[in-house]
């Protein structure tokens, strides 16, 4: 929402002083960035990793290829799951 009103505000000044044709091409430069594959890989990316640093209960999956010497009777192995 704040980035909204901040987008909101810095278009009306620019479009304000600049003028109407201006302002347009601003407006389509920032949705082309905004919609780009490569910013929608980057904000996935750092969702998922600010995800991951803040959940209290990190995600973790039993290891299943254990030697027999590896294995401890009744107990589970877990190592971090990367996605």
């Amino acid at each position: 929402m704040i980035q909204f009103v901040v987008g909101a505000a810095a278009g009306y000044v620019f479009g304000t002083k600049a003028g109407r044709k201006r302002y347009h091409q601003i407006r389509q430069g920032a949705e082309t960035v905004a919609n780009s594959p490569l910013t929608r890989q980057v904000v996935s990316s750092a969702r998922k990793t600010i995800a991951n640093r803040i959940d209290p209960q990190p995600r973790m999956r039993e290891v299943k290829n254990l030697n027999r010497s590896e294995r401890i009777e009744g107990q589970a192995i877990l190592e971090h799951d990367e996605d």
